[in-house]
């Protein structure tokens, strides 16, 4: 199809979602925690509608081939998200599994979460940043720190719907962190499927914590754990993102770039 039939698909996705925010398909769900994971299911699964027209719109290129070297930044991140499950806590027996009835419903919410957040800031928003600086050293720090920023600041919305302000900022900053990884991991591989993955891997295992999960969390083994891997991955993210090639950068345009050796611009 050509631009103009998908800016058209674009705004019948929009308002697609508004009408099932109206109609709400949800609200004859009598449990709230299973009515909550429900409604943000839906409502992002619709949303994901919106930024799919806007990928093909801007003609953008976000699924590379797979390959074995993607790997050596895919696995340290699923480290951070796999640690994300409150492991620990359950093994010892200081918290344990209050609700398995929500298992499925969750796993469904996270996977509708991270699909529509990847698409829309490391799909949609990091691409135009890279467009906007340009495809150099200094212009892949600025879209990669300005595009978590964003994502984090976004999450301000919770206050909204009245989460704690303490923790709405610890989310925050969490976001930007994950983010900036989640940045970093679709301009060394291409592929926008190893952020989804990502992002749903790290959301279920949060998500357990609040929904699942009854006891002691936060035991002192798990923040030091957590700790530790966050670190190391985070050292690794940094030092494979100083050594990735602005001539490197996935091709998300479709158009040729001029190969150069330099790194900055």
């Amino acid at each position: 199809m050509n631009d103009r039939a998908w800016r058209i698909l674009t705004w019948v996705a929009l308002a697609f979602f508004f009408a099932v925010y109206i109609i709400d398909p949800t609200k004859k769900i009598a449990d709230p925690t299973a009515r909550m994971l429900a409604k943000a299911a839906v409502l992002r699964a619709a949303a994901v509608l919106v930024f799919v027209c806007c990928v093909f719109t801007l003609r953008l290129r976000l699924f590379a081939r797979p390959t074995a070297r993607h790997l050596a930044v895919f696995l340290p991140a699923m480290a951070v998200a796999l640690n994300n499950v409150p492991w620990l806590p359950l093994a010892t027996g200081d918290a344990a599994v209050a609700r398995t009835d929500l298992i499925g419903l969750l796993a469904l919410h996270v996977l509708c979460v991270g699909v529509l957040e990847e698409l829309a800031f490391r799909g949609v928003l990091l691409p135009l940043l890279l467009r906007r600086f340009g495809a150099t050293a200094r212009g892949m720090w600025k879209s990669v720190l300005l595009s978590s920023v964003i994502f984090g600041f976004v999450h301000l919305v919770n206050l909204i719907e009245g989460a704690g302000v303490a923790a709405t900022l610890m989310q925050v900053g969490y976001s930007i962190l994950t983010g900036a990884l989640c940045a970093v991991l679709l301009l060394r591989t291409g592929n926008l499927g190893y952020c989804m993955v990502f992002h749903a891997v790290f959301n279920f295992g949060g998500g357990m914590a609040a929904y699942l999960v009854e006891g002691r969390i936060w035991t002192l083994p798990n923040i030091l754990g957590t700790v530790a891997v966050g670190v190391a991955v985070g050292v690794w993210t940094i030092l494979s993102f100083c050594r990735l090639n602005p001539r490197d950068l996935p091709d998300f345009d479709g158009m040729p770039r001029e190969k150069t050796n330099e790194k900055g611009d």
